[in-house]
This record gives structure tokens, sequence and C-alpha cells, in this order.
């Protein structure tokens, strides 16, 4: 994957949460992709993982293309789904660069609920660097949203399918991004946490004791929004209490039970800390201080109302091979009005590795990154 160095950059910050950077000098997207965990092997795993998903991203197969419009293609290849379908996999940003008519590149992908091929236009999919291999009007905004890695390929769907889900449904909870009323109205009351989330606690109790504010949050859609999936979507805020050169970091995840939502979305929080810490990212921008104080103390004042009990959990449907797991995904995402869901399996860099992407039309992404 051209990965020169596995960083750990865990001392760098107080927050004793494991993190790790993969450098990779010729990368595309990013140079340097960063992983966390309650242990280094995680973090660096992570790591890696997320170069991979980058790597397949980055690098096109162009015998696994068909060229061609859509209208040309109609009736030739099976079910083409358009720029404007592409739903998770990025948002159509050039509506003139997209009709029946234009020429573009084209992938195979496998329609999840019914296991049949479908095409996809590869912009959607691919993300290839200046002077390589042109893939039609650039018509979409790519995204790293959805994609998935993993030595068991149910496992790389599993992360795909939750990753969209979690910007779906971050986009629809919070369409406006952090307000006064998500605050208010969506903090965890702590003491239950001791009860349903342990891992959960067991990991805030330490961070309060370093001087860090640790704020969770229910940031799942509630059960009878339209487009409501009905899993666990989790929300962290981290305030740095010494006020030190990052103030304040937000993470979010979607999981199968509340505990690993909520837990993942702690841990992405201390790991965006580690991100402005160590400097290698070029797509980091600079705090606003006097906002991030600003939402510091809303956070700090409001009253804790939402009882983690009230988060949606599979329980035991959450234990087991991964392909049941998926099947609880789809079977939710189905109900929530996603009806259809494909997945295309991507160019490994490792053998033994997979590399999902998957594309939900009509799902949102949201922007709290």
């Amino acid at each position: 994957m051209g990965v020169t160095r596995v960083a750990r950059v865990t001392g760098l910050d107080r927050t004793g949460v494991e993190v790790a950077c993969a450098v990779r000098p010729g990368g595309h997207v990013l140079q340097v992709c960063n992983g966390k965990g309650l242990s280094y092997d995680d973090a660096a795993w992570g790591a890696l993982l997320e170069t991979a998903e980058l790597w397949a991203a980055e690098t096109v197969v162009p015998d696994a293309l068909v060229w061609g419009s859509r209208a040309e293609l109609d009736g030739h290849l099976g079910p083409l789904w358009g720029a404007d379908e592409l739903g998770s996999a990025g948002a159509l940003v050039a509506p003139r660069l997209w009709s029946p008519q234009v020429r573009c590149a084209w992938l195979e992908a496998r329609e999840l609920y019914s296991g049949e091929p479908v095409w996809v236009p590869a912009q959607g999919l691919h993300v290839p660097p200046a002077g390589s291999l042109a893939l039609g009007p650039v018509a979409v905004a790519w995204t790293s949203n959805g994609s998935g890695a993993h030595p068991d390929a149910g496992r790389a769907l599993l992360h795909a399918l939750l990753e969209a889900t979690e910007r779906d449904q971050l986009a629809r909870m919070m369409p406006e991004g952090w307000t006064e009323e998500v605050v208010q109205r969506r903090l965890l009351r702590t003491p239950e946490l001791l009860e349903l989330a342990p891992a959960v606690e067991a990991l805030a109790g330490p961070l309060r004791e370093r001087g860090f504010g640790v704020y969770l949050f229910d940031a799942t859609p509630a059960a009878r929004a339209p487009g409501a999936v009905g899993l666990p979507v989790g929300a962290a805020v981290l305030v740095d209490l010494e006020e030190g050169p990052v103030p304040l970091t937000a993470g979010y995840a979607c999981a199968l039970t509340r505990e690993a939502a909520l837990l993942k979305a702690l841990l992405e929080a201390a790991q965006s800390r580690l991100t402005d810490i160590h400097g290698a990212r070029e797509d980091v921008a600079a705090a606003d201080r006097e906002a991030a104080r600003g939402f510091a103390e809303a956070c700090a004042q409001a009253r804790p109302r939402r009882r983690a009990a009230d988060m949606p959990d599979l329980g035991a449907k959450a234990k087991g091979a991964a392909a049941g797991q998926v099947r609880q995904v789809l079977a939710r995402l189905q109900r929530a009005g996603f009806k259809r869901a494909a997945a295309v399996t991507m160019l490994s860099p490792v053998e033994g590795l997979h590399v999902q992407k998957v594309v939900v039309p009509g799902m949102r992404i949201s922007e709290l990154l």
C-alpha cells in the first residue's frame, strides 16, 4: 500500500487512548490515516484498514470498467443507477454534467437485497490521482463514506453499512449541526451508563481524571422520524478543561449496541485530538476557540435528560457471524425506506483482505466529521 511507517502517537496527548498513524507518502487522498483503540494493536490495525480503503478508492482497474452512456447501455448490462442516485457514495454536485446521454465509466455492484448485479458510475467509487485514468465528467463529490476493509468479507461489508448509516442518521438527527436544543435534549444521564454501558464509563472516568469534560449524546433519530433506521447512533464531545491548543473535539458512531456506539464515538473524539496535535493531516482546519468555549459551556450547563435505555440495542442479535449482523442491518434499512442498497467489491492491496464500498440511494451524508 506504500505505507512506510506506522507511528504510535498516543504519547503526544494525555487522554491515554491509543492512536496510530499509517504514513503513506504517495497517497492521493491522504498521506496519513489514523486508527484508535483500547490497545495499540487495535489502533494500528484501524489505521492500516483505513489506508486500504483509500488505496482501493485510488486504484482503478481499467478491465473492470464498462464505458458508455446510460441511454446506450440500458437493456444491455442490467439495471443502471445514475450519478444522481448514488446517495451514500456521493452527492451530485454538477447536474449539468450528468444526463442519460453522458458517457462515463461504470462498475458492477451487487444489489444487497436481491443479490442481483447492478451497475453504478465509477466516479462514486473511485478517486483516481491526477494524470491517471479519467472516469468521465466529474459530476459527483467523491467521499470515503460507506467503505470498509477487513480480512472477513462480511465484517468489511458490515463496517461499510454502519458507517453509511451513521452519516445518514446524523444528517437527519442534526441537520443544522450542534444546536442548543440538541445539547439540551440529547445529553445522556451519566449514572445509567455504569449499568448499561460499563465499557464507556470505564473510559470516561479516567478521561475526567485527566482534566477532560466528557459529554455523551444519543444521536439516534426518533423512531417514527422519516428514514430512522433503528440502530443506535452515539455522539461524544471531549472538552479540554485546561483550554489547551485543542479545546474541543467530537466523535460519532453507529453500531449494533448502544455501548459499542458510545464507546466508538468517545474513542473517535480522542483520536480527533491527536489528529490535530500531531499535525500531519492536511485537511484539518484551525479551531474557532470562541465557538468551542461557548459549546463547552452549553454542555457543562445542560441538565442531562436522555436515558441510555432509550437508545435502540440489538442485544443478542448483535452477536454471532457477520453475515447475520449484515442481514439485521439490511432489514432495518429496508423498513426505513431504503429500498435499494448495493456493494462493490473493490480491488484489495493485500491478499486475504477484503474492501467493500456500499451505495445506498436516498442516504444523506452528514458534514459532522
